[in-house]
């Protein structure tokens, strides 16, 4: 099967700066049974995966959407594939499904805002949406809370589905034989992050424990300045026993988990799935989460989570408990990385996305449905329908 996969706009598909949706694609394709058929098309960056093919675009491209749904249809004529996958950006994919024959996927990775017919203007944008939608071969979800709320605020869309988790390829970690007596949080530098819960915690509990560390790993400092300061305001005091660093490359981020002993996943927002707290599995972590969202998903029994209205306290007193049990610091780490490295296999993950663009591509299903009083429960098979 030849495949084409385009990328979102303003993404940074290579490894000095990929997002966690770049990474997603990146493991997915080079897992995939279709990976030397499989071009992914993104805009130019720095640096670029070698893992896989790539087709880049030029960055006047990518600052219109216009240009690049030209860019992307000369494309799929020039190459005729047999299917498209259009990550996250469901007007790109209305746009080529409406241009071209071949069957288009949309892979959302975060929840889908419903939009309430509550007066014409209203009733039109869910009518815009509602004939997008009608034009694709199918979803795919990153957790099932995902596909639960799309159902839910959509009753009328009925597309074939599936839940394709984010993955891992767990041979690649490589968890410290021995921890080194640090806690590590890694996330945005933004306020439904949590950070600055995490740091007036783990700056409370230091003062109590002076064998300890703490590590942040912030990505788009800029953006919340007054936060982020705020952030550095409750750090500060404890100085270089707190480090903060901004914008690695995975990497270097994936080292530095891979030596720490405990990482927080404070966030307080609907986490679409949390691939943060995946890898702070994978590199043997005992874990800390707030378990919203797709959270929840990741592994509850193998975590200490947090309750859902969580104060800096809340984290505090987990931190104290796993800094005091080394035993259950020690059986947290293992049994997380062991129950993940089961459910979030790469080659699992990457075999169920390949399933699904089979049925896509077989048998292309799509449509608009009245609304119905019941909503049914939607199961994780890739033929069920929302």
């Amino acid at each position: 099967m030849r495949i084409l996969m385009f990328l979102p706009r303003h993404m940074r598909f290579g490894p000095s700066n990929a997002s966690s949706i770049d990474l997603c694609v990146r493991d997915l394709v080079a897992a995939s049974r279709y990976r030397d058929t499989t071009t992914v098309v993104c805009c130019e960056n720095e640096t670029l995966f070698s893992e896989v093919d790539v087709m880049t675009y030029s960055r006047a491209v990518d600052d219109s959407r216009r240009r690049k749904v030209a860019f992307a249809v000369d494309q799929v004529s020039r190459t005729s594939p047999d299917l498209i996958v259009v990550q996250q950006h469901l007007p790109t994919a209305a746009a080529l499904a409406s241009r071209t024959r071949v069957p288009v996927v949309l892979h959302k990775h975060n929840m889908i805002k419903a939009i309430p017919g509550r007066n014409l203007w209203s009733s039109i944008r869910r009518r815009f949406k509602l004939n997008q939608y009608r034009s694709l071969a199918g979803m795919i979800f990153v957790s099932d809370v995902c596909r639960k709320m799309f159902a839910e605020d959509w009753p009328e869309v009925r597309l074939p589905s599936a839940i394709v988790y984010n993955g891992l390829d767990f041979s690649q970690w490589r968890p410290a034989a021995t921890k080194l007596d640090e806690i590590i949080c890694v996330g945005r530098a933004a306020p439904e992050k949590g950070i600055k819960e995490a740091a007036e915690a783990i700056a409370s509990v230091l003062k109590e424990q002076p064998g300890w560390r703490g590590r942040f790993i912030l990505s788009e400092p800029g953006r919340f300045p007054a936060y982020l300061e705020e952030v550095l305001s409750a750090v500060r005091p404890l100085g270089d026993r707190i480090s903060v660093e901004f914008s690695l490359p995975f990497a270097a981020v994936k080292e530095r988990y891979q030596d720490a002993a405990i990482a927080i996943i404070p966030s307080k927002w609907q986490e679409p799935f949390g691939r943060t707290a995946l890898e702070a599995h994978a590199a043997g972590c005992a874990v800390i989460s707030s378990g919203t969202g797709g959270l929840s998903e990741i592994a509850p029994e193998h975590t200490l989570m947090l309750p859902p209205e969580f104060t800096f306290a809340h984290i505090a007193e987990h931190l104290r408990t796993l800094i005091l049990d080394r035993d259950l610091r020690i059986r947290l780490a293992h049994s997380g990385h062991e129950h993940c490295a089961k459910k979030f296999a790469l080659s699992e993950v990457a075999r169920e996305a390949d399933d699904f663009y089979d049925f896509a591509v077989d048998h292309r299903a799509s449509g608009i449905a009245p609304p119905h009083p019941m909503k049914s429960q939607s199961s994780a098979s890739a033929s069920s329908r929302v």
